[in-house]
């Protein structure tokens, strides 16, 4: 089966709206049916498998001159059509803690509940294992609406594997890297755009315990530079490595 095709199979079955929430949840202590919906916002967002990248500009940036009597700028006034803070969110889509999180999402949303053939895909989604590849997906937020929001969620909707994939990598300790295999844009599921990697190099994982750290580096633009680092022996769940 074709990579795209097998990578989308594990898209959710539903969209999802998802919060920009960073909740304090005890997730690791109870079984993922169990969270609240701050529980599976905490995995997503700020958890082992998943972090969140914070781009701010200094609020002089954002604001326009007033003039005042002589034709001097007297005061400065908010500029709306800019936002002060955007969050892109990486999460590895290929650990299960962050797919039992978006899986959650989906089913405390249903307010009306979940038909067989939803629930099974639900399950699917969960319980797929990744031999292959590992799958980081990114997504971006704002509580401010503003051009540069736009701006920052079209560069997911429109960069494509060849921009991307010779400044696109995951480096471990000594500086081992494997570089992007194929970006996919964000797909109607609400998971967001797909940054893929081989998991095997001379057919051996290339991420292992003794790498100690995983270093996600994708230089999306000049202004948007996504680095996030995440701590192997923090990514143990049911007692297996999940990344």
């Amino acid at each position: 089966m074709k990579l795209k095709t097998r990578v989308f199979v594990l898209s959710l079955p539903v969209p999802l709206l998802l919060l920009a929430l960073a909740a304090s949840a005890q997730w690791e202590k109870k079984p993922y049916a169990e969270w609240s919906e701050k529980d599976a916002q905490k995995v997503l967002n700020d958890s082992p498998w998943g972090k969140s990248q914070v781009f701010s500009t200094p609020g002089e940036m954002f604001r326009s001159p007033t003039t005042g009597r002589q034709g001097t700028a007297t005061r400065t006034e908010p500029n709306p059509a800019q936002a002060l803070h955007l969050n892109f969110r990486m999460r590895f889509l290929s650990a299960r803690p962050i797919r039992q999180a978006y899986s959650r999402l989906v089913e405390l949303r249903q307010k009306s509940g979940m038909n067989e053939q939803a629930a099974a895909q639900l399950k699917q989604f969960v319980s797929g294992e990744f031999l292959e590849y590992v799958i980081i997906a990114v997504t971006c937020d704002s509580q401010e609406a503003g051009a540069n929001t736009q701006q920052a969620m079209s560069l997911l909707n429109t960069r494509g594997t060849a921009d991307l994939k010779n400044n696109t990598f995951l480096e471990t300790k000594g500086g081992h890297r494997v570089f992007l295999q194929e970006f996919q844009p964000p797909h109607q599921d609400g998971i967001g755009a797909r940054f893929i990697f081989p998991r095997l190099v001379d057919g051996k994982p290339f991420i292992t315990p003794e790498a100690e750290e995983i270093h996600f580096v994708s230089e999306l633009s000049g202004n948007y530079r996504l680095d996030r680092r995440y701590k192997i022996k923090d990514m143990m769940f049911d007692g297996k490595l999940e990344y």
